[in-house]
């Protein structure tokens, strides 16, 4: 394979038993509804954004509930993040134990048990027990369905259907917001605020039945000793059933040596992140991406928009609740519209352009808030309201879509695991804290809380600006050691570092090469990465042909 070239044309060297188009492909048409299947193990987050903002504005729940306080809300809202702090390790743990649709099953299960306790709640503190359950269950699906997703995809499919999977959040949050918006009209019935809340059941449900016709992950079966069974599954679903494909070979391959190389690097401990500079860097990312999603100001809107919009005297239940629906399908369309665009327009260039945009948009809305507190002009507090629209769009193109695949990509492979641990378990951290403190602040403050973010999102938009590395038309090789050869990285680099460890491993000098580097462990990932793509050169079976799609 040469060094620099699109990693995409690995797999495009075999000879492939489908249809050019997927949808007239009998075995892709499958694999695709299988994983879009998964996409609902990230339904309920989006689902409960737009739900408790929804139930704010309904007056049935705050008069069953008494009004809750800025304190009370706080520890609702935060409530849902509190346990996934922890639940990732779990499911992580369990994941290598019992495969993959197992705790699939587990995560939705609890999630229904949760739906129900919050659905049918008498008081807070059952209301409140309900959302932990549903908090705990959600690492369950994001991180074992990304994982799954990946593990089954086809390989000219992975890209796609793998950087679209969180923008399926918003979906979630606008079926949420329309049903409350329908609900609200419902009467003074206790069904307008507990009906959207067991509409929450749908998604695990759904998942319980994809888990009927979801293959379990190759990957996993080979790990196991169940070989034969893992290749009739990539024969099945990537090559209609011919077992002696060119691709499902290729993959296959892949995978034994994935296997192999997570064998040798078992030992690697979560204090290798701090070892080396390369490693240093990646965990400044890690760190940034997992606060990042809710410290730039997106969790006040996201979760408390009724108080938002009543500070700039928006008060009226339906005008909040039309406003939740219509950012939702606003937040969808321009999510998947950056998702779509991240190879084409590049990661950099994405992130860059969501943080300045939202820089310049909080500071508008910041102000428009102020202006609305000292006159009272109904024309200014309206004018907050696009304003909100347009902050969000910059927010959707980048921080929605990207952050679990720009880490996933940027990490070593025997790191990958650990890393996507850290991510998640900070991530739901700094989201408990969030959705405690932004009540209580926008109670006590009010608008001036704004400016606290204004400076959030200047220092993300620094650390973006020198540390985020551009990742386009690279390699997985050159992506993997991209954070070893400076603090942007370039291209040409970490071709070089690769062509040197290629070399080492036909000389056998990998040790020597190593401690010529002194990149630790990092570049030893990157050297196992390099002997796994020279495995599969050498057992190419044929060169690049045609092959005429057949049925089975």
């Amino acid at each position: 394979m040469a060094i620099g070239a699109d990693s995409r044309a690995t797999f495009r060297q075999y000879r492939n038993n489908t249809h050019e188009s997927w949808w007239k492909d009998p075995g892709l048409r499958k694999n695709v509804i299988h994983c879009t299947g998964l996409y609902f193990c990230v339904f309920y987050l989006g689902y409960d954004a737009s739900l408790l903002n929804g139930l704010q504005a309904l007056p049935q729940w705050q008069e069953y509930f008494h009004e809750p306080s800025a304190n009370l809300l706080g520890l609702i809202s935060a409530s849902l993040f509190l346990p996934a702090v922890i639940t990732p390790f779990l499911s992580s743990a369990l994941n290598g134990r019992l495969g993959r649709k197992i705790p699939l099953a587990i995560g939705s299960i609890v999630l229904i048990i949760g739906t129900f306790i919050n659905t049918f709640a008498k008081n807070v503190g059952t209301f409140i027990a309900g959302r932990v359950l549903i908090g705990g269950a959600g690492p369950f699906g994001k991180i074992t369905a990304i994982a799954l997703l990946q593990e089954i995809a086809h390989p000219r499919l992975r890209v796609i259907l793998a950087s679209s999977f969180y923008c399926n959040y918003f979906v979630g949050s606008a079926v949420s917001a329309w049903f409350c918006y329908g609900s609200i009209q419902w009467g003074s019935t206790e069904w307008s605020w507990r009906g959207p809340c067991l509409l929450q059941i749908m998604a695990p449900l759904i998942v319980l039945f994809y888990l009927i016709f979801i293959p379990e992950s190759p990957r996993w079966l080979i790990h196991h000793g169940q070989k034969e069974r893992a290749r009739s599954i990539l024969a099945r679903y990537h090559a209609n059933g011919d077992v002696d494909d060119e691709l499902v070979a290729w993959e296959y391959r892949e995978i034994l040596a994935a296997i192999q190389l997570e064998q040798e690097n078992e030992k690697v401990k979560f204090v290798d992140f701090l070892k080396t500079p390369g490693n240093r860097r990646r965990l400044l990312v890690l760190f940034t991406l997992a606060t990042g999603t809710n410290w730039i100001g997106n969790g006040v809107i996201s979760y408390y928009l009724a108080p938002v919009l009543k500070l700039v005297g928006v008060t009226d239940p339906m005008d909040i609740s039309a406003i939740n629906g219509g950012m939702a399908i606003w937040n969808l369309l321009l999510t998947y519209a950056g998702a779509f665009n991240a190879e084409r327009l590049g990661r950099r260039t994405l992130w860059l352009t969501s943080t300045i945009g939202m820089l310049a948009s909080y500071i508008i809305m910041t102000g428009l808030s102020g202006n609305f507190a000292a006159t009272s002009n109904h024309s200014v507090g309206l004018a907050t309201v696009p304003i909100m629209f347009i902050y969000y769009g910059f927010y959707d193109i980048a921080w929605t879509p990207l952050p679990f695949s720009y880490a996933a990509e940027t990490l070593p492979y025997h790191m990958r695991l650990k890393g996507l641990s850290i991510l998640l378990s900070a991530q739901s951290l700094t989201q408990a804290f969030n959705q405690w403190v932004n009540p209580v602040a926008l109670d006590t403050i009010k608008w001036k809380y704004y400016i606290i973010y204004v400076v959030l999102i200047l220092i993300y938009l620094i650390i973006v600006y020198f540390f985020f590395p551009e990742t386009r038309h690279l390699s997985v090789e050159e992506v993997s050691v991209i954070f070893d050869v400076g603090r942007l990285g370039k291209a040409d680099a970490a071709a070089q570092e690769i062509q040197g460890f290629s070399g080492s491993l036909e000389s056998g000098d990998i040790d020597g090469e190593r401690e010529k580097t002194g990149a630790g462990l990092s570049m030893d990932g990157v050297a196992a990465e390099s002997k796994k793509d020279a495995i599969h050169v050498e057992s190419r079976a044929a060169p690049p042909q045609t092959q005429a799609f057949k049925h089975p």
